[in-house]
């Protein structure tokens, strides 16, 4: 194991942030202790002190657990998030059978810390001992990333004054950048995308009508004229001010029973918040974060493809695009109460039709189909009682697969596509999508395999900013111009009030393929029918059409 000091990996997240610096090892496949006979394992990241377990406290899981951190004189604790979300179900009053799905899925987190002195704790070996003595059902607590573009190319370095690109020396002269060496394919032809101007985060003007909603009187609940609204939840960084985004049409924060269904904290002050100022990181230069503002650009892009919808913009994590797997699981369980108490009609809930995810983890031995038993039991629950889950495929140009996206089932043909075992699945599969450049060609950073069900334009797309967000860059000229109150000047290059911005990355093409779902179903529901009499016929109905809108957008066959 390698402890992180900030520094890049080789092809896994690139540069950590300093604020991760002491929580996170580097699985280390050349020294990390194995048990025998298992597959040899792969590189990842993860948190040093928590595993994962399927069982609860209490379990035989656990108790072996703790007798094998005993003998390495450990203590074991139950996470203080499952303790207060374990309240939350209890308050949540739910009928015997979904009670028991939720606890079944929960994903308890296991709090490892050294009994006598303060020294970083490594749970690596305790999770090969726990796996090989009992083949109890565990996992590390994997660092899970964005999967946006989120090189910055404006500070690493300022391309605008190391050396200023326009005068030291004219780069469209002295030499001609983009032949003398071409900077595309000497070395790294996937940065491209991070770079402004072909497909990076810039400010672009939107000179179009905003998407226009066909059902205006339409509500949720289907109580409005119309057809109910397709709920599409997103689980990022939030939504920030945009004139887009009024009435019914994004819900920031929404709550289940008081609580925030994002679990990222609210930020205060404004210039710390992802999709409001976007300067978490580096405050006192203003660089803006890597992942700012990542879920204000797709709740736009979802509510392009389906105006009809109403999003749930849930804060999951920061502007530096990372989170444990342990906090992605308390977003999701909170997701599927939300969903659940909709289901049975409770104020202030309404069922989820689909689930986006932009993000993702390297799993260090994806060859164990039990590897990571509390996120899939959570994703398959969701798809039992009807909600569609969409997940980007990666963008490091590999094989490899990346989860959740691998969770999708495989692939042996694409045209059509055919699932390797055809009618062994009778849950809506996870929908993994990768990103198309503009001419429709396939994006060179878009992650690729047999897991990945569909592609989507991902890569320069066009869509929201906060009309808040303005980094520190200026206009390399701006000047008073000749009419009353007039400025002249050129682009800035961060500057996003106008609202809209162009942008590169799976993370994009996912909510693409949320908002064609959401279409699917509006249309679905305009043609009548449905409304069952209790939860469980009106959970079978949206699974039913969670399956046929995944046919429609995607060529999957019905199993």
């Amino acid at each position: 194991m390698v402890e992180n000091d900030g520094r890049a990996d080789e092809g896994a997240y690139g540069d950590l942030p300093r604020s991760w610096a002491g929580r996170l090892l580097r699985l280390d496949p050349a020294t990390a202790p194995q048990r025998p006979q298992a597959m040899p394992v792969q590189t990842t990241w993860y948190l040093r002190d928590r595993l994962l377990m399927a069982g609860a406290p209490g379990s035989e899981g656990w108790q072996v657990l703790e007798e094998l951190a005993e003998e390495r004189g450990l203590r074991v604790s139950l996470d203080a998030r499952d303790e207060r979300d374990l309240e939350l179900l209890r308050q949540a009053d739910l009928p015997e059978e979904l009670a028991a799905e939720l606890y079944a899925a929960f994903g308890y987190t296991a709090q490892l810390e050294n009994r006598a002195i303060a020294e970083p704790v490594d749970v690596w070996p305790v999770l090969e001992a726990l796996v090989d003595k009992a083949g109890v059902l565990a996992s590390l607590d994997h660092l899970v990333v964005a999967t946006g573009i989120v090189g910055n190319p404006y500070t690493e370095p300022h391309p605008y004054t190391e050396p200023h690109p326009y005068t030291e020396p004219h780069p469209y002269t002295e030499p001609h950048p983009y032949t003398e060496p071409h900077p595309y394919t000497a070395p790294d032809a996937v940065g491209e995308y991070a770079r402004a101007g072909s497909g990076g985060r810039s400010p672009v003007a939107w000179v179009g009508p905003a998407p226009s909603r066909r059902y205006p009187d339409a509500t949720v609940d289907g109580s409005g004229k119309g057809p109910a609204r397709p709920v599409v939840v997103v689980l990022d960084t939030g939504a920030g001010e945009h004139p887009w985004f009024v009435g019914d049409t994004v819900v920031r924060d929404p709550q289940v029973l008081g609580v925030p269904i994002g679990p990222y904290p609210p930020t205060e002050p404004h210039w710390r918040d992802a999709d409001v100022g976007g300067m978490d990181g580096r405050p006192l230069t203003g660089s803006l974060d890597s992942c700012a503002p990542h879920g204000t650009f797709i709740t736009g892009l979802v509510h392009q493809r389906c105006p009809d919808s109403t999003v749930l913009a849930c804060r999951l994590y920061g502007g530096d695009g990372m989170i444990a797997e342990s906090d992605l699981l308390t977003g999701l369980r909170r997701v599927l109460l939300f969903h659940l108490l909709g289901l049975l009609g409770r104020p202030g809930c309404h069922p989820v039709d689909v689930l986006t995810l932009s993000l993702g983890y390297y799993h260090e031995r994806p060859e164990d189909a039990e590897f990571d038993g509390p996120f899939r039991a959570l994703l398959d629950a969701l798809a039992r009682y009807g909600v569609a889950v969409v997940v980007s495929a990666g963008n490091d140009a590999t094989t490899r697969p990346c989860y959740p996206a691998a969770f999708a089932p495989r692939l042996s043909s694409w045209d059509p596509p055919t699932p390797v075992t055809p009618g062994s699945w009778d849950l809506p599969p996870v929908v993994t999508v990768g990103a198309l450049n503009p001419d429709g060609s396939t994006a060179l950073m878009s992650n690729d395999g047999d897991w990945v069900t569909a592609l989507r334009t991902g890569a320069a797309v066009v869509s929201t900013f906060p009309v808040t967000m303005n980094g520190s860059l200026t206009p390399t000229v701006a000047l008073r111009g000749l009419r009353p109150r007039e400025t002249r000047a050129t682009v800035d290059p961060d500057g996003f009030t106008g609202g809209f911005g162009v942008w590169s990355g799976t993370s994009f093409a996912a909510p693409v393929m949320a908002g064609d779902l959401a279409e699917e179903l509006l249309r679905r529901r305009a043609a009548g029918g449905g409304g069952g009499a209790d939860w469980q016929a009106r959970a079978k109905e949206r699974r039913e059409a969670a399956w046929h809108a995944i046919v429609a957008a995607t060529g999957l066959p019905l199993p």
